[in-house]
């Protein structure tokens, strides 16, 4: 059975803190393909100065290069919100046969019982959150998890991936680029060429 993990987010744009994670996700995990998926409209929050759509999917593309990565333009292509539930359900049709594994954020996780159909997404796939706050740690997790889903929690569809943390964020390099400071490092050659190029975030 193949198992695929999905990464997504707003990706404006993807860092190598981003790039981190997706690596750490697919050798903790075993995974044979990551699912990179750019949002179209994120429902959980605003996003000033987001990038168009096509800009962003080719920042990922040119981000996540190694072999076991795959940019996903699932959401884009819906138009709209779209909801995790919905993707993992059409993720599901389109590959009827593997095991997915559903990467978020410790924060994230923290609020999974108020996202659409939460009962659904643990249906359709393993949440896995990456415990990288100074707020959070794995005992808040595994209590949050035991409170609100309990059944799900024992069976496993609740996972925990310590990761050491890049300070470093999308928002952060946006200003950094503004004010016309450098990014070197905190996203790919390729991608700092890209931005570069378009003119994004100025």
């Amino acid at each position: 059975m193949e198992k695929i993990g999905i990464f997504g987010g707003t990706f404006n744009p993807p860092h190598v803190g981003h790039l981190n994670i997706a690596r750490t996700f697919a050798a903790e995990y075993g995974l044979d393909r990551v699912l990179i998926i750019p949002t179209y409209v994120p429902p959980h929050k605003a996003s000033p100065g987001l990038a168009p759509a096509a800009a962003r999917v080719e920042m990922c593309r040119r981000t996540f290069t190694d072999p076991v990565f795959e940019v996903s333009t699932i959401e884009i292509d819906r138009k709209g919100k779209s909801y995790t539930y919905d993707t993992l359900r059409q993720l599901k049709g389109m590959y009827r046969c593997a095991k997915f594994y559903f990467l978020c954020g410790d924060d994230m996780l923290m609020s999974l019982h108020r996202w659409f159909r939460p009962e659904g997404i643990l249906k359709y796939c393993t949440v896995v959150a990456s415990v990288r706050s100074d707020k959070l740690d794995l005992s808040d997790l595994e209590a949050y998890a035991k409170e609100f889903f309990p059944a799900k929690y024992r069976c496993g569809r609740i996972k925990f991936m310590p990761i050491k943390p890049l300070e470093l964020s999308s928002t952060e390099i946006r200003t950094k680029i503004k004010n016309g400071e450098s990014v070197e490092g905190l996203v790919t050659k390729d991608t700092f060429d890209f931005i570069t190029s378009e003119g994004l975030y100025l």
